[in-house]
């Protein structure tokens, strides 16, 4: 049987930084084989997928060494539209790929370009949409879908074309769980019925449910682990990635102790107006109303998580704290004052905001200049705005990335561009932060740190974030939001969202290892911990308490 991937002994280095940002790596993949590769950010994982689809020298200026293979025939000198005809490809940003005006038009690119038959094109449309649950969006306008709806349809033109081979750069970063459940399944099913597939993933955790057959995991670029699953939970690193709980409850003992979320400030008496307010608040966009009687009051000193499903309304309800949406009934409303009637200048000094998408907010030529553009706005002295600036690479961990001021923030990673836009908003030391999926693509360790930098930063007094990862939104909030069918159906503190079975079974959301264990060893009310010290409070219960055998004794 031919390999559909045989990479040997191949490396990369980019000519824009002059840093080799991959390699030597080795790998085979057979057909009806899925590999996982997982690892930091910023270790060389898209490098590599872009090294088999071509993107890795055709769109990246790079040096190549090492042979790379793909269906039997070397990558070098093929062009890209050959590539794509067998190399399908969904990237980290779904933006970035998506070019049709609607669903229906996006899913047909791919089969046009190939010179389809039109009854032929049709079929494929409304299978891969039958199969992804994009149905009932096929008419929509591809520029008014969410972060997440959007990468459920690049996935779908990808399947459209009907490649021997798949690769998928972190394709649950924006997805609910049930939607990252239908995609995961639907790539299962590609590679058994005969295709390949290479997916980098952070939440390896979710992925391992649909049995890679290999995972290899990279370090600074190079092969850390090449193996079985079995062996990857048993070397990996507890602190990097993001394992099962079952897995961190076997490994308990080697967990690191991770630093309680800060407390969250006690607002002085009488309590002040909320930060943030909405009124019998019906939030949409022209022709469409997405929530509906909204009404909801957010503190000034809390730290609010808001989940939900994809196209829910998450990143309507926050966005309208910036007048970005506004309300079409009711009002909403910042430290008691409406917000249609106040200035940007105001607004922003008391939100920074953070778009899920990190090519909204940056434009400028360099780092240093993206992180003035907003201070100097405001007025502040160069100084100042220098010691900011500073402040906020280091709370975002990206004072470690070499000549980091100097840098065109398009060259950063995908992860490091997130990082950025949350150290822009950081650095107008606003009162209160907005994050939406701040930690997409986002290592378990750089995860861990940049909220906690986030939660802890001086001048913030609290944080509102929308996310997708239910353990984060459990260990880091303390209040939980959660948005489905265009209203709030929950609002509750951690531990009681826990044990809340009717929000679990919506279809949208899922109940991790972390959500079942705080459930059945957890108070009702209160915080949830880290899932570490959970696991370590389990195990600790388990090896103490006596086995029944032990703990009876004859009459």
């Amino acid at each position: 049987m031919t390999a559909l991937i045989e990479v040997r002994d191949a490396s990369v280095r980019y000519l824009s930084t002059g840093r080799t940002a991959l390699g030597p790596v080795d790998l085979t993949v057979d057909p009806g084989r899925l590999l996982l590769v997982a690892g930091p950010s910023g270790c060389g994982k898209s490098t590599l997928l872009r090294l088999l689809n071509g993107l890795v020298p055709h769109a990246y200026r790079a040096e190549i060494t090492g042979e790379v293979n793909v269906d039997g025939r070397p990558v070098a000198g093929r062009t890209l539209r050959d590539l794509s005809t067998v190399v399908g490809t969904m990237l980290q940003d779904p933006r970035r790929q998506v070019v049709g005006t609607t669903v229906a038009a996006e899913i047909a690119f791919g089969p046009e370009n190939l010179g389809l038959p039109r009854e032929e094109i049709r079929r494929r449309i409304t299978e891969v949409a039958g199969r992804l649950g994009l149905t009932h969006l096929l008419d929509r306008a591809t520029a008014g879908l969410s972060g997440g709806e959007l990468q459920m349809v690049a996935f779908a033109g990808v399947l459209a074309m009907r490649p021997r081979v798949v690769v998928v750069d972190e394709p649950l970063a924006n997805l609910d769980p049930a939607a990252g459940l239908r995609l995961l399944g639907e790539l299962r099913r590609f590679v058994d019925e005969g295709g390949a597939a290479v997916v980098v993933e952070h939440r390896v955790d979710d992925i391992l449910e649909f049995a890679p057959d290999e995972v290899l995991y990279l370090e600074a670029g190079r092969t850390a682990y090449r193996g079985p699953v079995a062996g990857f939970l048993r070397a990996a690193p507890v602190a990097h990635v993001r394992l099962p709980f079952a897995a961190l409850l076997d490994r308990a003992a080697e967990l690191p102790a991770m630093p309680a979320p800060p407390v969250s400030g006690v607002p002085p008496e009488p309590a002040p107006a909320p930060r943030l307010a909405y009124r019998q608040a019906a939030l949409g966009y022209p022709g469409r109303t997405v929530l509906a009687g909204v009404d909801l009051a957010l503190g000034p000193h809390e730290r609010v998580a808001v989940l939900g499903p994809n196209g829910a309304g998450k990143s309507t309800l926050l966005r309208a704290a910036m007048a970005l949406v506004t309300a079409t009934r009711g009002e909403v409303l910042a430290d008691g004052v409406p917000v249609a009637g106040q200035t940007v200048a105001a607004l922003a000094t008391t939100f920074g905001y953070v778009f899920q998408n990190p090519g909204q907010a940056l434009f400028s030529a360099t780092v240093r200049q993206e992180l003035a553009f907003g201070p100097h706005n405001l007025g502040r002295e160069p100084a100042k705005i220098a010691e900011d600036s500073a402040a906020a690479l280091r709370a975002t961990l990206l004072d470690q990335e070499p000549e980091i001021m100097d840098r065109l923030p398009r060259t950063l990673s995908f992860g490091q561009q997130r990082r950025l836009t949350v150290a822009l908003a950081l650095a107008m030391r606003p009162r209160t932060l907005i994050l939406d999926e701040p930690t997409a693509g986002q290592d378990l360790g750089t995860t861990t740190e940049l909220i906690g930098h986030a939660l802890a930063a001086d001048g913030v007094e609290s944080v509102y974030f929308i996310t997708h990862d239910v353990d984060l939104a459990l260990t880091r909030a303390d209040r939980v939001i959660v948005i489905d069918g265009g209203r709030v159906v929950a609002d509750a503190t951690p531990a009681a969202l826990a044990r809340d079975a009717a929000v679990w079974s919506r279809p949208g959301m899922r109940a991790t290892g972390l959500v079942r264990a705080a459930r059945d060893h957890l108070p009702p009310s209160g915080p949830v911990p880290h899932a570490f010290e959970l696991a370590r409070r389990i195990a600790l219960s388990a090896r103490s308490s006596p086995s029944p055998q032990e703990g009876t004794t004859s009459q």
